[in-house]
């Protein structure tokens, strides 16, 4: 699970977390989303510098102020045609904020420029710059002390142009003031509201990583129920089933055999001086060469055939749909390819042979242990014919 806490804290001023590395995650999570809101916003707003050209010719005629101030008007609406074409392709450019914050400075010379060459609409020029100043943190995405920042030059810049127009230090100052109001208003609204999406990006964050932490504890939860289940139902040598495992899917054969009135055969394997390889090599050695045993039964019989360890090297063969005569053939197969099969064992191949007692499961048949002792006699028998054979009963 994922025990280390995330640092979602959050700048009271800036409106941004205050681990880089998280900030830069919710960048790059909202700059789609962003890119697209700054792509709308720069077209409107390169619109409306074009559209408003129009009254400048009424005002200024076709003289020298016109072809300046119209200039700058079309320079300004490619800066943003340009950045707009540009935030197609790196939609990152809105998540640093300083190619958008170039924009808005380069934008609003304009109303400097406008201030000084229309002395018809002085008045007009300083309501828009009051306006612009709430449209540079409500509509256009940026960083909020990047806005703060353009919207500071745009008004530090108005009040030097009324000051360069011989006004007084009163009107300097109660401009000053008037465009104070709509700049901490829309710094304030940007502000909460950039808190507000950050806060619910680190909501968002700590689902996806509670779900997790859920998933991962689920998947884990189910790889231990496995596990116990597999120690539940298997010997843990030789993985193959365990004697109450064997005995349960016994009777549940049985049964379907018997409803299907179908022959079935049970086996007991045996292998041939096992004593002695565990004496002359190790049990590490006679450990491998179970394991080696159970492989070879498990790949060579049928996935509906029942393989279990019955005890020390001895092991279970239920064969359900199987007749005696059947079973015997197959059991022999099973024995030469098992002689067949060495086991590599300290640079030598030791051979490996086993003995087979095998019996049908009769009608009457209800009591697993009589059937295993019938199975059990026939390998005997098969021991004292010299082993390495297969018996019936």
């Amino acid at each position: 699970m994922h025990t280390a806490t995330t640092d979602y804290r959050l700048s009271g001023w800036r409106g941004e977390f205050v681990h880089p590395s998280i900030e830069q995650a919710f960048r790059r999570h909202s700059e789609a989303d962003a890119a697209r809101s700054l792509r709308r916003a720069l077209l409107v707003w390169a619109s409306l510098l074009l559209l408003f050209g129009l009254m400048d010719y009424s005002a200024l005629g076709s003289g020298y102020d016109l072809f300046l101030l119209f200039g700058w008007r079309l320079a300004t609406a490619a800066v943003l045609l340009l950045l707009y074409w540009q935030l197609r392709s790196k939609p990152s450019l809105v998540s640093d904020g300083y190619a958008v914050t170039a924009a808005e400075v380069f934008g609003s010379v304009l109303f400097f420029m406008l201030y000084f060459l229309r002395h018809d609409m002085v008045s007009w020029v300083i309501a828009v710059v009051a306006i612009s100043l709430l449209a540079l943190f409500m509509f256009i995405p940026n960083r909020v002390y990047l806005s703060l920042l353009a919207a500071a030059f745009l008004s530090i810049g108005m009040m030097a142009c009324v000051a360069a127009r011989g006004m007084g230090a009163d009107k300097v100052i109660g401009l000053g003031f008037i465009l104070a109001l709509p700049t901490a208003v829309g710094f304030f609204t940007a502000l909460r509201w950039q808190l507000a999406q950050r806060q619910q990006y680190a909501l968002l964050m700590q689902v996806i990583s509670s779900n997790r932490d859920l998933q991962d504890e689920i998947k884990r939860r189910e790889a231990l129920e496995a596990e116990l289940k597999r120690q539940a139902t298997t010997d843990p040598l030789t993985g193959l089933f365990n004697r109450r495992q064997y005995e349960m899917l016994f009777q549940r054969e049985r049964e379907r055999c018997s409803r299907l009135q179908q022959e079935m055969s049970l086996c007991v394997m045996d292998l041939d001086h096992f004593k002695r390889i565990n004496d002359q090599y190790g049990h590490d050695v006679g450990d491998t060469v179970l394991k080696h045993v159970a492989q070879h039964l498990s790949c060579a019989l049928r996935h509906s055939d029942v393989v279990g360890r019955f005890g020390g090297e001895e092991f279970i063969l239920i064969l359900p749909d199987t007749g005696l005569e059947q079973a015997v053939a197959v059991l022999n197969r099973l024995r030469e390819a098992l002689a067949e099969t060495p086991v590599p064992v300290q640079g030598e191949l030791l051979p490996v042979s086993a003995t087979f007692g095998v019996t049908t499961v009769q009608p009457d048949d209800f009591d697993l242990e009589v059937i295993i002792r019938r199975a059990d006699q026939a390998l005997y028998e098969g021991k004292g014919a010299g082993r390495n054979r297969v018996m019936t009963a």
